[in-house]
């Protein structure tokens, strides 16, 4: 399941938004640790663990909230000074760091979960994460669509592709995946690669007709 944003942004403390993935059913016991069943009644073992498991199953509910990041001036790429490739290129050395914005939206995300838990007559079973635990947002690159890195912009000095992902420096260099994101949206990527993908490749048709490439 797919809960779409669905607040007003004016009453928040962080931009843009989050939406939630559910997950949960009367599936098949997922491999690991007792499926939660752990969580109930401090474990139990034998007969009373037997039984919470008949009495449970299929009734538990998992919520994962995906944020929207946006661009902070300590996140960015660049040429390694030190290390290169097989070929002797230098390659790229990342920078990471999630900003404010993005930590107040796990906050608001997971009191969120729990008051829907709550409201329905559920039980939350995890502890609220803490500030100095990043209110539970994962390290950056773990669950992620790769976005940005080529953005698109109107200066060569803030961005690498012009309004038709078109490299400043390079004329017949078009980028069509999701490096000309300029943030990284909560919604998947894959309708908006296609929707730059075909504008590219009509603006590249057009041009070529005019004998501009």
């Amino acid at each position: 399941m797919y809960m779409p944003w669905w607040l007003d942004n004016r009453k928040l403390d962080f931009p843009r938004g989050y939406h939630f993935e559910f997950g949960g059913g009367r599936h098949m016991p997922g491999y690991g640790f007792m499926g939660a069943i752990h969580k109930v009644n401090g474990g139990g073992y034998g007969q009373s663990l037997k039984d919470d498991y008949r009495r449970l199953y299929g009734s538990f509910v998992g919520f994962s909230a995906r944020g929207e990041m946006i661009p902070n001036k300590d996140s960015y790429c660049e040429l390694d000074p030190d290390v290169v490739d097989r070929w002797g290129i230098p390659v790229l050395r990342f920078h990471w760091k999630w900003a404010d914005s993005e930590t107040k939206q796990m906050r608001h995300a997971h009191l969120m979960a729990r008051e829907i838990i709550e409201k329905v007559g559920g039980t939350v079973l995890t502890p609220m994460p803490t500030e100095e635990q990043g209110f539970g947002i994962q390290p950056g690159g773990e669950i992620i669509h790769e976005a940005g890195t080529t953005r698109m912009g109107d200066s060569p000095g803030t961005s690498v592709l012009n309004k038709w992902c078109q490299a400043h420096d390079a004329r017949n260099v078009f980028v069509t995946d999701a490096g000309p994101f300029v943030s990284n949206a909560h919604k998947n990527a894959t309708w908006t690669i296609l929707a730059l993908a075909m504008r590219t490749a009509e603006h590249i048709a057009d041009e070529r007709k005019k004998g501009s490439l």
